[in-house]
């Protein structure tokens, strides 16, 4: 059960010219990096993840296999600055698959870029910087590492999502 003050974001992934699924994550409260991933979903400054590509993997096929996104700016991994002026914040370590991670520094030139982990760490260490969780689409995250030209690769949609 998700605890009632967790926020769900939503990234529907595309490629080949149609919407492939939907990445539903969840997001830790009450954190900075949360707050932007939020604004970036729902575009209330302007600015959005939506038609975005999916930049960079690293890793690809082994133990701790992750993907990079967000760039709103430039859309090449070299823009995504932040949205909010303190990022700075306490946030979780993981080595789990399914985290969702700030791709520099938080307050960083480049930290509204996302990293998407999609594999388990398997030497026992931890990325920093955690503010979500896949709960949802993981698969989708999976089949968009797997898809021979990453950067076709696309936010097509984002949002959050409302409780009933």
């Amino acid at each position: 059960m998700l605890e009632p003050s967790c926020t769900l974001a939503f990234l529907d992934l595309g490629w080949a010219g149609s919407t492939r699924g939907r990445v539903t994550i969840r997001l830790t409260p009450d954190t900075p990096l949360a707050r932007q991933f939020v604004l970036l979903c729902t575009g209330q400054r302007g600015h959005t993840y939506r038609n975005t590509k999916l930049l960079n993997v690293k890793y690809k096929g082994g133990p701790g296999e992750w993907v990079v996104g967000g760039d709103y700016e430039s859309n090449d991994g070299k823009g995504g600055a932040p949205l909010l002026p303190d990022l700075q914040g306490r946030y979780r370590e993981s080595g789990r698959a399914g985290a969702v991670l700030c791709c520099d520094d938080p307050g960083g030139p480049r930290s509204a870029q996302f990293i998407i982990t999609t594999r388990d760490r398997q030497d026992g260490r931890q990325w920093f910087d955690a503010f979500g969780d896949v709960v949802s689409g993981l698969d989708v995250v999976r089949a968009a590492v797997n898809h021979s030209d990453n950067p076709e690769v696309t936010v097509v949609d984002c949002g959050v999502v409302l409780p009933l």
